[in-house]
């Protein structure tokens, strides 16, 4: 097998993990599934990885052209060892071997077919007792019946020394039958199909251009996971002229043609047609395609079942593979396309269903047509749909007749939009791109060029042009002129000019007003807080949210209102309400993916993550990390913000490792492409896993390259991205303590004007590990344990255990083990009750620190807490009982028994008692 790259192993570490080990430790490994599922990349990770560890490979990639040659595959695996074999083998061996494998003319007895196994199982014997061997196998199914004998044949007798890497390509859902040519023991590993994830991760890797989203997850849906069958299908996309449309069939490439013609190139026509119609319905039954088809269908039925094309169960009828789907309407001419949408247009009622069908019928503008499929974009978008819905939406502006162009753009603007909502961004440009050059009337235009802003914000000139056209033709027109405004206010903040930003916005909410629309004065209102907040006038800004939510409460979900409701959960979560936040970002985050708007869904699931790390949520927190991440990914839209999202998530809810690789990734990203906004986000999802890490220098320099890039680089307001304490507590441990105690002051300071008590517990913290630095543990102890007994229930919880943390720390350097040893277990049971392994872990190491004897102390010698519990272990009590005599929770008296369990070298209760009592010199 040849070489690899790593993206060709996309999904499959699991699986690369359970072979490396089986071939490391045990036996052979057979790895099947059906073409291009990805057996031979897997092979050659693992060939790579056992030839970096010294072993001796011996390969061969047999063909079905040379399948009926005999030895050719024993030939292949033998190459480069023939030299070997005649030095070691006895002359009765040799020669059969020679004459097998073509090196050396047949004598006139007949060929010993037994010594030819002999010989090869004695060299490879002989292989094996200089170092381990491998013998590789591509698609051992057309190993030639002589070879597999031979290799059968040695299977049978080989021991340690020498395994085997097979693959095998069998059909899907099928076991194989090549195992007996393996050394036992062997393992059988189905490659599974990969996840839609993973699909698209594969595609944006290896294609040259990227896919809209929607397209790529077409394919992954045709593919059915198989990554061979997604790049071809994906590569057919990008050498398609005009681009591929929702409604379009994929184009299939060459090569799948060749795989997928075969199989239907004996069908019947009436099969064809059965199959065709079955292609362009999205359920397809029995009945529904016999009354389209106007006649009994059972046996066209039995030859396309008979031929596995498909499989049909209560009626409804899916073909064996989704690609056989996409062949067979991709093959149809046009004509015979639109004819089966016609006729299945005739017996389908559901309204959705049967428009789609209607518009496809025919490519003739239809002004009654359009309505309907109007109509039925409407339900879609009402079933929470929009990628339906825009879909429909461009299918009602195609079947517009020319001589209405504003109809056309419009109903192109509301494509477009939904196209967004759904994530579909690509898409969404273009659509408006047409809505702008169809529209002659300013309120079918403006709105399609406020779709444009948005499509090219990174764009800055471009940003500016289309503003300034949408504005020249809103003005006049209070509505439209607002929604300019709103727009261009947030384009003029983004750029860091907040009066003009401040100015647009109190404009827009006058002129929102005198129009009566409330959706535009909800924008302009969160639009001004952003402002405020930049200003630091943060209660101004609360006002305004809160006005901003009241009025949004009633409002159907849009773009604006979710903005507003989301502001509104984070105003609660600066507030310490945490309970309030939790209640308000979890409804939204149903109500928007039940309404399938996914780039909504991303926004939202920022703030999601980040209440559900501030409340003690860390496994929910993970999650919603990780699926913004993955969203914006798959959207095409700043997936570096993602990453910094799963990094905070990893922070709180997963390991320090991850969190760091993807801080790195993240701030290289937002480097690259210019992204100020997120860069400060980024350097501090670095100084944060710094902190966790106990590598304060490294934290010090992402913090200061914050500090260093002025107030614009993070919110003003200290519970908008909490930082500051770590960035103190990284500053004394790096011994810069007369700049962490100037930062505890200044931002104790912005807390009490912006009333935002949620950070104080945070800089207690760090103020006393500084005044522990400066040499007085027992005053830093005292301000801990006031914090932690005042801190209310306005605090976020993860907070607290962090103080718990650093009391037992500040405790152990004031020589106070027991109130060490209490605070290192309380925030042990905290971190584990809120989700946080990787803080857990920091806790356990410290108590273990704890429990390290010292040199004046022998370590069989107990502590006065742990004679306590062997005590009470010695009179049979339960861990229940001793928690509740000692006043310990069951988990702190299961983690310091397990401790003397680790310390003593024991593993039971009985085994520590007889260690424990045994006489020591």
């Amino acid at each position: 097998m040849g070489s690899m790259t790593d993206d060709e192993l996309v999904g499959r570490t699991g699986l690369v993990e359970r072979a490396r080990k089986q071939l490391e430790t045990s036996g052979s490994v057979l790895l099947y599934g059906p073409t291009g599922i990805g057996k031979s990349a897997l092979g050659r990770a693992l060939v790579a990885d056992r030839t970096k560890a010294g072993c001796r490979v011996l390969s061969a990639a047999p063909s079905q052209s040379e399948a009926s040659l005999p030895y050719v595959t024993l030939l292949d695996l033998l190459s480069h060892q023939l030299e070997l074999a005649w030095q070691v083998l006895p002359d009765h061996l040799r020669q059969p071997l020679e004459v097998a494998l073509l090196k050396a003319s047949a004598p006139d007895t007949v060929r010993d077919e037994l010594a030819v196994r002999l010989a090869v199982l004695h060299v490879l014997r002989r292989l094996a007792a200089t170092g381990p061997v491998l013998l590789v196998v591509d698609d051992i199914q057309w190993v030639d019946p002589s070879s597999l004998e031979v290799l059968t044949f040695c299977a049978r007798r080989l021991s340690d020394g020498v395994h085997m890497l097979a693959t095998e390509q069998v059909a899907d859902g099928d076991l194989p039958v090549m195992a007996e040519a393996c050394p036992e023991p062997v393992l059988q590993l189905e490659v599974p199909p990969l996840t839609e994830p993973d699909v698209l991760g594969l595609l944006r890797q290896r294609l040259s251009s990227p896919l809209p989203v929607r397209t790529a997850r077409r394919i992954f849906t045709a593919s059915a996971g198989n990554p061979f069958m997604a790049l071809e299908l994906g590569r057919a996309v990008l050498r398609h002229p005009q681009g591929v449309s929702p409604n379009d069939p994929l184009p299939v490439s060459s090569r799948l043609k060749t795989l997928l013609g075969d199989r239907l190139s004996d069908l019947s026509t009436g099969t064809h047609e059965l199959l065709l119609h079955a292609a362009s319905s999205p359920r397809p039954t029995t009945t529904q395609l016999a009354q389209s088809l106007e006649r009994p269908i059972d046996t066209e039925l039995a030859e396309a079942e008979a031929l596995g094309l498909i499989d049909v169960s209560s009626e409804r009828l899916r073909f064996t593979h989704p690609l056989l789907r996409e062949f067979v309407y991709a093959e149809a001419t046009s004509a015979a396309r639109r004819q089966a949408h016609a006729q299945l247009a005739a017996v389908v009622d559901e309204p959705v269903e049967n428009a789609t069908h209607r518009a496809l019928a025919t490519q003739e503008a239809n002004p009654e047509l359009a309505v309907t499929i109007e109509e039925a974009a409407a339900v879609a978008a009402g079933r929470g749909a929009p990628g339906a819905a825009a879909t429909l939406w461009r299918l009602a502006a195609e079947r517009t007749p020319i001589s209405l162009p504003d109809e056309r753009a419009r109903r192109l603007t509301r494509a477009a939009d939904d196209a967004a909502a759904a994530g579909h961004l690509a898409e969404s440009a273009e659509m408006a791109r047409h809505a702008v050059q169809a529209a002659t009337k300013r309120e079918t235009k403006v709105p399609a060029l406020l779709l444009l802003v948005d499509a090219a914000w990174p764009d800055h000139d471009r940003r500016v042009e289309l503003l300034a056209e949408a504005f020249e033709a809103a003005v006049g027109d209070k509505r439209l002129e607002a929604r300019v405004r709103i727009m261009r206010s947030h384009s003029e903040y983004f750029d860091r000019r907040l009066d003009e930003a401040q100015e647009d916005a109190r404009v827009a909410e006058a002129l929102a007003r005198e129009s009566g629309d409330i959706e535009a004065v909800v924008d302009a209102l969160s639009a001004a807080s952003s402002v405020q907040i930049a200003r630091d006038a943060e209660q101004t800004a609360d006002a305004l949210l809160q006005e901003a939510a009241e009025l949004s409460h009633d409002l159907p979900l849009t773009k604006t209102v979710v903005n507003a409701r989301q502001m509104a959960a984070m105003r609660e979560l600066f507030r310490g309400r945490t309970g309030e936040a939790i209640k308000a970002i979890s409804t939204l985050v149903d109500e928007v993916r039940d309404g399938g708007a996914m780039r909504w869904l991303a926004s939202v699931l920022i703030s999601a993550t980040a209440i559900y790390e501030r409340s003690g949520r860390g496994a929910d927190a993970l999650a919603a990390g990780h699926e913004c991440y993955q969203l914006m990914q798959d959207i095409g839209e700043e997936a570096e913000v993602g990453m910094i999202i799963a990094s905070r998530a990893e922070w709180v809810g997963g390991s320090a490792v991850m969190g760091r690789q993807l801080a790195e990734a993240a701030l290289e990203g937002v480097r690259l492409v210019g992204n100020d906004e997120w860069t400060g986000p980024a350097l501090a999802s670095l100084g944060l896993i710094g902190v966790l890490t106990g590598e304060p220098q490294r934290a010090v320099e992402a913090f200061d390259a914050i500090a260093d890039s002025g107030e614009a680089a993070m919110p003003f307001d200290p519970a908008v991205i909490p930082w500051h304490a770590d960035y103190a507590e990284a500053l004394v441990a790096a011994g810069r303590l007369e700049d962490a105690a100037s930062l505890i002051t200044d931002i104790r300071t912005r807390a009490e004007t912006l009333d935002r008590a949620v950070v104080r517990v945070g800089l207690a913290r760090s103020e006393a590990l500084l005044i522990a630095k400066q040499g007085d543990p027992s005053a830093a102890l005292e301000l801990l344990e006031k914090t932690i007994s005042t801190a209310g229930d306005r605090v976020y919880p993860l907070d607290l255990a962090r103080c718990e943390l650093t009391r037992g720390r500040v405790a152990r350097q004031a020589r106070r083990r027991s109130v060490a040893r209490t605070a290192f277990l309380d925030a042990i049971e905290q971190f584990e009750a809120y989700g946080a392994p990787a803080w857990r872990e920091v806790a356990e190491t410290e108590l273990a620190r704890l429990d390290v004897p010292s040199r004046s102390r022998q370590p069989s010698e107990l502590t006065d807490n742990e004679q306590q519990i062997v005590a009470m272990v010695r009179d049979g009590s339960t861990n229940r009982e001793i928690a509740a005599a000692l006043y310990l929770s069951v988990k702190a008296v299961e983690s310091q028994l397990t401790r003397l369990y680790r310390r003593f070298g024991v593993a039971n209760r009985t085994q520590l008692l007889r260690m424990v009592d045994r006489p020591h010199s």
